[in-house]
């Protein structure tokens, strides 16, 4: 996964950094946006989170992750 991909990936989710990183259980969205830089690589545990969110379908996903982050928008 490339940096482009997880942004382009985070964005589809319609999530913020912050709402990103508190997803994915990182202190704060800095670290994403690190992650989205290149400057760190991404985590393999992101990445397979967000294989397992694309297997899913659109609509699972976006259930899955408003009920992590408590956002009642769908992304």
């Amino acid at each position: 996964m490339t940096p482009a991909d997880l942004k382009a990936a985070r964005k589809a989710l319609g999530l913020s950094a912050e709402g990103f990183a508190r997803l994915v259980g990182v202190q704060s969205g800095r670290t994403v946006r690190r992650w989205e830089r290149g400057d760190r690589d991404i985590p393999g545990t992101v990445e397979r989170m967000l294989e397992a969110l694309a297997e899913m379908g659109r609509e699972q996903g976006e259930a899955f992750v408003r009920r992590l982050t408590g956002s009642a928008r769908a992304p």
